[in-house]
């Protein structure tokens, strides 16, 4: 299973990880922040990582 990591320093909750991701890894917390609450279904596109405007989402294949 990838690595899947966001800071929450940097996000800011805009959902763009959600809208690019196919395998609905993400999701809002009560916290107002995006998760990676279904890291298995990830499918290592690293759309994701491209997408988040404040460079918040780290993948270890996607270096």
């Amino acid at each position: 299973m990838v690595e899947i990591k966001v800071d929450p320093e940097k996000c800011d909750g805009c959902g763009e990880c959600i809208g690019v991701c196919p395998g609905e890894v993400y999701e809002i917390g009560e916290d107002g922040k995006s998760h990676p609450v279904r890291p298995e279904d990830c499918q290592e596109c690293c759309s994701c990582v491209e997408a988040c405007p404040n460079g918040a989402i780290w993948i270890d294949i996607c270096e």
